[in-house]
């Protein structure tokens, strides 16, 4: 809940004592405690998003450069970075990455590269990656120039996945990540889902995946979708119909289509704007709101 303020904007961050106020056109202005005081001004900074915040700092924008600054509002990576926001990308709105572990995926004049929030540099810019994912479970994807496929790094920036996959799961111009410990990739144009070593949880055998949630995933076979467990078994049997999901969209809950949240899924929106959701029996019940 965010606290009392002469400011009618505020947004909550991860943590429940930090604050982001902003003004009527959402320019950001203040970060604030728990108790509405202003602790450092944001005035200087174009964007600054609240739900960026991640390990204690924030990605900051100026003058379309990408830096970062910590709790107390002190610039600790300089403003020197690429805006990750493609123009020709409609669908992505993510113009920095989150720091995860005190590292950061970062784009310098084009080109990716792994730093820490002192700004050294960890993963040079000079590499064969042509497109690098922020890190989740302890990995970052990495998508090799040379090969044309996805591989995986640690958090120093080693190879530990050599490229061999032909893409990753995501939506709306973006990748899921790890989920449950689980990354969904593609290879011989089928999904499955792999560990953060590379050892393959579910083999590629389905036409198109969603990511795992409360330990289910949807999946799809020709043109009928279910539910499998992390071992591969199925729990909701193919019965779902393709005809009825909506590819580039999320549900009336802001979620994609076949996630589990609080043991319901949306699986279909009819026309009339109605939701229908299952439970992790496979039976329709009423939506859960996420």
């Amino acid at each position: 809940m965010p606290p009392k303020s002469h400011y009618r904007n505020i947004q909550c961050t991860d943590n429940k004592h930090l604050f982001v106020a902003y003004d009527d056109d959402y320019r950001p202005q203040a970060l604030l405690n728990i108790k509405g005081k202003v602790t450092a001004s944001l005035k200087d900074f174009d964007k600054v998003e609240a739900w960026l915040y991640s390990d204690g700092f924030f990605p900051v924008l100026k003058n379309d450069q990408v830096g970062y600054i910590n709790e107390q509002g002190k610039l600790v990576v300089p403003t020197i970075y690429d805006n990750l926001i493609d123009p020709n990308d409609k669908y992505n709105e993510v113009w920095a990455n989150p720091v995860y572990q005190g590292k950061i995926v970062v784009v310098k004049d084009g080109a990716y590269g792994v730093i820490d929030t002192n700004n050294k540099v960890i993963l040079s810019f000079e590499n064969n990656y042509a497109m690098m994912d922020s890190f989740s479970n302890d990995r970052a994807p990495v998508y090799d120039f040379n090969t044309e496929l996805w591989g995986l790094i640690d958090t120093n920036g080693k190879e530990v996945v050599a490229p061999q996959y032909d893409g990753l799961d995501g939506h709306l111009g973006g990748h899921y990540g790890f989920n449950e410990g689980l990354l969904g990739v593609i290879k011989d144009d089928k999904w499955g889902f792999v560990t953060k070593t590379g050892a393959v949880a579910v083999p590629f055998i389905y036409d198109e995946i969603r990511p795992f949630s409360e330990q289910l995933a949807g999946v799809r076979k020709g043109n009928r979708w279910g539910f499998i467990d992390g071992a591969n078994r199925t729990v909701i049997p193919f019965k779902f119909s393709d005809d009825k999901v909506q590819r580039m969209s999320v549900t009336s809950f802001g979620a994609t289509y076949f996630n589990f949240n609080n043991g319901t899924a949306q699986i279909e929106e009819k026309s009339d704007g109605t939701s229908v959701c299952i439970n992790k029996l496979g039976k329709i019940v009423a939506c859960s709101e996420w």
